[in-house]
């Protein structure tokens, strides 16, 4: 029997797609896509059962100040740690160095030597578990969560950073939607191919399921539409994620605790950020701020929670720091001549779009508004994380539930006019023109 070139085309695809189809039925497809999925974005095996967020918190209080991940600093890099070095190793290590290199150890005595005698504080205190989780996050690295202070897994008031597997399902998901297509084609091919024709003397056969799926259009149609409003919906909470850095916290030069200045010290934030009562931006203290206190504080009678000195009676390396950056010489109590100041580079927490226009001045001074309101409780964080979204929407939600401090004389004369306009006795900053596209907007 003679066909032409594009029925004989549509008789291969066909034969083709049942041959797929009859081998790997869409059950077993799916299946399969399932555990390729699982497979490709499970987290990968370590040799250590520790948690890597508790790490990273406890390498950030206990060693940052010395380690880094990538590149050699005080001491080693410690990427890659837990292949040069046993377990049992590091733990006698961390714990008492000085016991390590006395009892003999030939890596330990030769470590010291290589970093020219450098004392390494001993860490008593840390568990085997606690040493577990930092040897976790120098396996896992900064893809590890972020944690706050106090807390094991998550920063106070936010969700813990969890793996996003939105782009891993997006793609899952359109494998799927081809498949339902090839289904579709395939049924719609086989139909048309068998149409008037002998089933046997083509060697086709359609299946009873394919002949519901293909007969009833209604099907077919709410099936298209239901996966094609799925696919966009998690393609529009993709994009609407973009560029939103709730929970971002990264390791700064200095590891400063506003858990012990703002917290237990319950220094004004604003004298540190003395520009957020006058200017647009809040200012990033100099090193001669923190010189104020830290020419007669040392840290060397820092306590940990059990009440030892956390440094062993020594400088606090961090304070140490501050010290390098402005030419001060402790022990001299005196400036260094003719030194050049070298600026603590501060990585950039918060961070808004050009397109947007925020005044901290016509928020801390003229709106009364509280640091916490837009940055969380700061007083609880040893180092500073983002903790509001800072999107328009999140704006625009505060505008309408604040109410105006109208206690200055700018509101004088205004107050009682925009109570009577608006028939209340609140006024919110939506009322004033805070939801005008020019308030924030150039």
């Amino acid at each position: 029997m003679a066909f032409s070139n594009k029925f004989a085309d549509q008789i291969t695809v066909t034969t083709l797609l049942r041959s797929m189809m009859n081998r790997y039925s869409p059950g077993r497809v799916i299946t399969l896509l399932t555990l390729l999925f699982l497979i490709a974005f499970a987290n990968p095996a370590t040799a250590f059962t520790g948690d890597a967020a508790n790490g990273k918190k406890l390498f950030k209080q206990n060693c940052a100040a010395c380690h880094k991940l990538d590149k050699k600093a005080v001491g080693p890099a410690l990427a890659g740690v837990t292949e040069r070095r046993t377990e049992e190793w590091l733990v006698s290590w961390i714990k008492d160095n000085v016991a390590l290199r006395a009892s003999g150890d030939k890596d330990a005595i030769a470590i010291f030597e290589e970093y020219n005698g450098s004392m390494m504080t001993p860490f008593p205190g840390l568990s085997d578990q606690d040493i577990f989780d930092i040897l976790q996050y120098t396996v896992e690295g900064d893809g590890a969560p972020v944690v706050a202070a106090g807390e094991t897994v998550a920063a106070p008031g936010a969700a813990a950073e969890k793996p996003s597997y939105l782009l891993p399902m997006m793609i899952v998901l359109g494998l799927l939607f081809i498949l339902l297509i090839a289904l579709l084609i395939k049924m719609k091919n086989t139909l048309r191919i068998v149409q008037g024709k002998d089933p046997e003397t083509m060697g086709q056969e359609v299946s009873a399921f394919g002949r519901v799926l293909v007969a009833n259009k209604f099907v077919m149609t709410i099936g298209t539409i239901g996966v094609g409003i799925f696919l966009l919906y998690f393609t529009y909470w993709y994009f609407m994620g973009l560029g939103v850095t709730t929970d971002y916290q990264p390791v700064q030069p200095i590891a400063f605790s506003h858990k012990v200045h703002a917290g237990a010290n319950k220094i004004d934030c604003n004298y540190c950020h003395s520009s957020a009562r006058h200017s647009k931006h809040s200012g990033i203290p100099s090193t001669n701020v923190c010189m104020n206190c830290h020419k007669y504080i040392d840290g060397s009678e820092i306590k940990n929670e059990k009440g030892e000195l956390k440094y062993g009676g020594e400088r606090s390396p961090e304070i140490a720091k501050i010290y390098a950056a402005i030419g001060w010489d402790a022990d001299a109590v005196a400036f260094k001549e003719n030194y050049t100041e070298v600026p603590v580079k501060w990585i950039r927490i918060h961070n808004l779009p050009d397109l947007a226009y925020f005044n901290h001045a016509q928020h801390v001074t003229a709106g009364q508004v509280e640091c916490q309101t837009c940055h969380g409780p700061v007083q609880e964080m040893e180092e500073v994380y983002q903790y509001s979204p800072l999107t328009m929407g999140w704006c625009i939600d505060c505008h309408r539930t604040t109410e105006v401090k109208t206690a200055n004389g700018y509101y004088e004369g205004h107050k009682e006019k925009i109570a009577e306009h608006y028939n209340t006795g609140k006024i919110t900053v939506d009322m004033i023109g805070g939801l005008e596209c020019g308030k924030c907007h150039y």
